[in-house]
């Protein structure tokens, strides 16, 4: 008793709040998300089983990189904690999993960037000058965490990392907010320019915007906050912990708008016949096959119903019925008959 008593003596119990406490916090919450996650990659795979292939493989890939998430910042608290349990200066070593867990987040972050760059690039009717600064800065931004996951496991210590290498890590988490920023903002403006004069209509873009927002601001303040918390307090781990919620987040907004598309479209059909400006289709796919699809679904119902008319009234030829003569919607009919009329129609 007496020795546990000289160990709290000598190891500094109020300056493991701000690092191992934060760390082992910023762990827990990650846990819960990633659970979360589990739960919608489950209801995606349940729900929407025709998606395409290649749209599931990048479900399935986030969903294995939030696994080794969790099992790196599992590893980082056992070392922190149980291995070095009574060493003052375990608080500013970089054990190698944290540094995985950079890398990771950047990763995850990459796809789910991509995925609503693409997004825009559909909504936006192919507008690049919008999309690609977007994929250009998630690209920067990437290639920035991996030369912070690089630099820290080469270091090894957070006190060094900070004197030469802290402006990756900023600028990594700068160039993840901008593009939060930009995505959401671009997805707000041609969300609002879909708009059909309905309200039914309008208050469903409304909430699909509102729902824009909430992802994307969640994800931003996260980044932003760890980011405040890495410039002002550096000598701490409250940063890491916030760090560690943040692919966490990204993923669960991703999925979370996947699994929100049957909702939407059920509410869509409900209100209006005009097609929801939903920011997905339905297969994923941007083959021609499905764009050849696409034109032949916006064929006038109109003057489809008059050519199959016409083809009604070419039956009718060979046939003499002496009721046509008196009867007058068959009369009609039969002036229907004359072969300048028929491609007049079928020119429509």
């Amino acid at each position: 008793m007496a020795d546990f008593a000289n160990m709290a003596q000598v190891w500094d119990l109020s300056g493991l709040r701000p690092t191992l406490g934060a760390v082992l916090i910023g762990s827990i919450v990650s846990v819960f998300l990633s659970g979360s996650l589990a739960m919608q990659v489950a209801l995606y795979y349940r729900i929407y089983r025709k998606d395409h292939f290649r749209f599931k493989l990048t479900v399935a890939m986030i969903w294995v990189l939030d696994i080794l998430h969790t099992i790196m910042i599992s590893m980082a608290n056992w070392q922190y904690l149980i291995d070095n349990f009574g060493n003052n200066d375990i608080s500013d070593t970089i054990v190698w999993t944290v540094a995985v867990t950079i890398a990771l987040t950047a990763i995850i972050t990459f796809f789910v960037h991509c995925f609503f760059a693409h997004r825009i690039l559909a909504l936006s009717k192919r507008n690049w000058f919008i999309t690609v600064p977007i994929v250009v800065l998630a690209i920067l931004r990437l290639a920035f965490a991996l030369v912070t996951t690089t630099k820290m496991i080469t270091i090894k210590t957070y006190s060094a990392f900070i004197v030469k290498f802290s402006w990756s890590f900023t600028l990594g988490l700068t160039l993840a907010t901008a593009v939060d920023i930009m995505i959401a903002a671009a997805l707000c403006w041609y969300l609002n320019k879909s708009r059909t004069g309905f309200s039914s209509m309008d208050n469903i873009i409304d909430s699909i915007t509102l729902y824009t927002l909430e992802n994307g601001l969640l994800t931003c303040v996260t980044t932003v906050v760890s980011l405040i918390c890495w410039l002002t307090m550096p000598h701490n781990l409250i940063f890491l912990g916030l760090h560690f919620a943040i692919s966490k987040l990204y993923s669960n907004a991703f999925l979370a708008t996947l699994n929100a598309r049957k909702v939407l479209r059920g509410r869509s059909q409900a209100s209006s016949d005009r097609e929801l400006p939903v920011l997905f289709p339905e297969n994923f796919t941007g083959s021609r096959f499905s764009r050849r699809e696409s034109r032949r679904a916006e064929i006038d119902p109109i003057t489809t119903k008059v050519q199959i008319n016409v083809e009604k009234t070419i039956q009718h030829d060979g046939e003499a019925d002496p009721s046509d003569v008196s009867n007058p919607s068959r009369a009609e009919e039969a002036s229907l008959k004359l072969p300048g009329a028929s491609n007049t129609v079928y020119g429509l």
